[in-house]
């Protein structure tokens, strides 16, 4: 696994393409903002990762904690899960564990490319403070298993591990 993270606009998205030597509209790469979690789970490439955390938050569905995650609901009756509704405030610590455990067990080589959202004024709505917590929780749990962490400013990477 290998994790790339920078603020809006700093040019993650090329410096890893460039990197890896694929196209920014290449087939490998899912976007957060509307890839499902078998695209998540199964593809090499995943841009945008804050913005699918912040899409399960906002849409609800059901954490499994067993095997995958399934926004749309638990796969199987027998399936062991915890249900996110809209609206209702999910333990951000759950769901970073439940996320990044999944995605280490079924895509244990994949590239995340993720926005910081924890830096700067700490927002005034809460449902905003807890998607920051859940972002920079799960970025926590993915970086502790990654090969690679670097961090990409004005479009240059810096080896962070």
């Amino acid at each position: 696994m290998e994790l790339y993270i920078g603020g809006i606009s700093q040019g993650k998205l090329t410096y890893v393409c460039n990197k890896k030597n694929i196209s920014k509209d290449s087939d490998l790469i899912c976007d957060g903002a509307g890839c499902t979690m078998e695209e998540l789970l199964s593809k090499p490439f995943v841009n945008h990762f804050h913005l699918f955390i912040g899409r399960l938050l906002k849409e609800g569905g059901a954490i499994v904690t067993d095997g995958a995650i399934a926004p749309d609901g638990p796969k199987t009756d027998s399936d062991r899960h915890f249900l996110l509704k809209p609206g209702h405030a999910p333990d951000p610590e759950k769901i970073a564990n439940v996320l990044a455990k999944d995605l280490i067990a079924e895509n244990p080589s994949v590239v995340i490319i993720c926005n910081e959202v924890g830096c700067g004024i700490v927002p005034v709505d809460r449902t905003d403070r807890l998607y920051r917590e859940t972002v920079g929780r799960c970025l926590c749990r993915l970086a502790e298993y990654s090969q690679v962490v670097e961090r990409i400013v004005c479009g240059l990477g810096m080896r962070l591990k």
